[in-house]
């Protein structure tokens, strides 16, 4: 996970570093940052994982209506994520919206033990999940930003971002080896506590270190708000930002229809909730272990080597790659083993070589039209690729190969049940 700029325009005098480059005063702060970040991710990808196999409770026809469902709702929260963020002192901030995740996620738990309808119940988190994800991460960001000035960011971003990597791969691990025998409900409560604990953590953090404005104890207010139609106009005269809109949009269709394809093999080969959701968990696990060994390894290998331009141009040909592997080859196995591959891309390769690219923008376009592309964008563009895939069942197929019957699903593939990822 990549944390953004940090640049505050806050230059307290640096703390001269010890050992590991950290100042010896920063190490109790920078322990509490990371656990915090660690029990955030933690926590998320317990959920996670649910949600994928709740999805597949609430039925997998219905599936692009649960993504219709995510866009709306993202719509009203991303003015009241917006209002929030420019009302609340920031030094409630994250316990308050991480408040409200845990109520949410707790009664969602309660009626699942109350035993109310599953599919009601499945939809209305998935829809919960999706849309609050993007903004459980920003809100940890920007505390951090605020709490650290520059200099110290740059010496402790790194380890803080290194707890939420460990995070991501503890929540799916405990998720597969336990969700089966404790149940969903307790393992939402569980990720409820890991969210509590995580807000917990980080305020102990932002108190232990300076403000980033030592003068104004509110600390700077990083502003991700303001009105939508002025960062659509921002959005839409500008060339670079819509190039980097179209790399986002091309990397939704793709995932979209992979997942409508996870979604038909999991559904044929996996009968209950707590088996399904003991794979999303796997698959999540390994995810973020090939994430981290990007993030960790090739990123900077790639960077260095030929820039952002070869960091970029290996993501198509790495997915194009797997494609083809997946084409050859179309078992439930490869297909597992393929959305492992693009998500791990995504999350080690793509994403920090994105945030790279938004470090050259200013202040305004890093954190209101960056925050419309990493929300209303993504989601907007997972919804039509939706009814894209929707829209091509009913069209009669020309090709002589035959890969818009694939598109529609009619051949599918050919479902192993036993071809399941190993355990972890």
């Amino acid at each position: 996970m990549t944390p953004p700029a940090t640049t505050t325009g806050n230059d307290a005098l640096p703390v001269p570093p010890s050992r590991g480059g950290v100042a010896a005063g920063e190490w109790v702060p920078l322990l509490s940052a990371a656990l915090a970040y660690f029990a955030l991710l933690a926590g998320y990808y317990m959920l996670r994982s649910l949600r994928e196999a709740f999805a597949l409770e609430v039925g997998r026809e219905h599936i692009d209506r649960l993504f219709y469902a995510t866009f709306v709702v993202m719509l009203a929260v991303l003015p009241a994520y917006w209002f929030a963020v420019a009302r609340i002192p920031r030094r409630r901030l994250l316990a308050s919206i991480y408040g409200f995740v845990v109520l949410l996620f707790a009664g969602l738990g309660l009626a699942l033990q109350l035993r109310l309808d599953p599919s009601v119940v499945g939809a209305i988190y998935f829809v919960a999940v999706s849309s609050l994800n993007l903004f459980m991460v920003s809100v940890f960001w920007s505390t951090m930003v605020d709490a650290w000035h520059s200099e110290a960011a740059k010496r402790v971003f790194g380890y803080i971002a290194a707890g939420g990597s460990v995070g991501a791969l503890a929540g799916p691990l405990f998720n597969s080896l336990f969700i089966e025998r404790l149940g969903p409900a307790v393992v939402i409560g569980i990720a409820c506590l890991m969210i509590g604990a995580a807000a917990m953590a980080g305020r102990w953090a932002q108190v232990r270190t300076r403000s980033a404005d030592p003068v104004d104890g509110r600390g700077l207010e990083l502003a991700v708000g303001g009105r939508a139609i002025d960062d659509l106009r921002r959005l839409a005269t500008s060339p670079y930002m819509l190039g980097i809109a179209s790399l986002i949009v091309a990397g939704q269709v793709l995932g979209g229809y992979m997942y409508n394809e996870q979604a038909k093999y999991v559904e044929t080969a996996y009968a209950t909730l707590e088996s399904r959701a003991a794979l999303f968990a796997r698959i999540d696990f390994f995810v973020n272990v090939v994430s981290l060994v990007f993030q960790s390894l090739v990123v900077a290998w790639l960077t260095r080597l030929g820039g952002m331009r070869l960091a970029l141009a290996a993501i198509p040909l790495l997915l194009i790659g797997s494609l083809v592997v997946l084409a050859l080859v179309p078992v439930g196995a490869v297909l597992l083993a393929t959305q492992v591959l693009r998500r791990g891309v995504d999350y080690g390769l793509f994403k920090p070589t994105r945030e790279m690219l938004f470090t050259v923008l200013n202040p305004e376009s890093k954190f209101k039209s960056k925050s419309l592309i990493d929300t209303l964008l993504q989601r907007g563009a997972t919804a039509s690729d939706r009814s894209a895939i929707r829209w091509s069942r009913t069209r009669p197929c020309r090709c002589r190969l035959g890969l818009c019957r694939d598109l529609r699903g009619d051949a599918g593939l050919r479902a192993r049940p036993r071809a399941r990822l190993p355990a972890t």
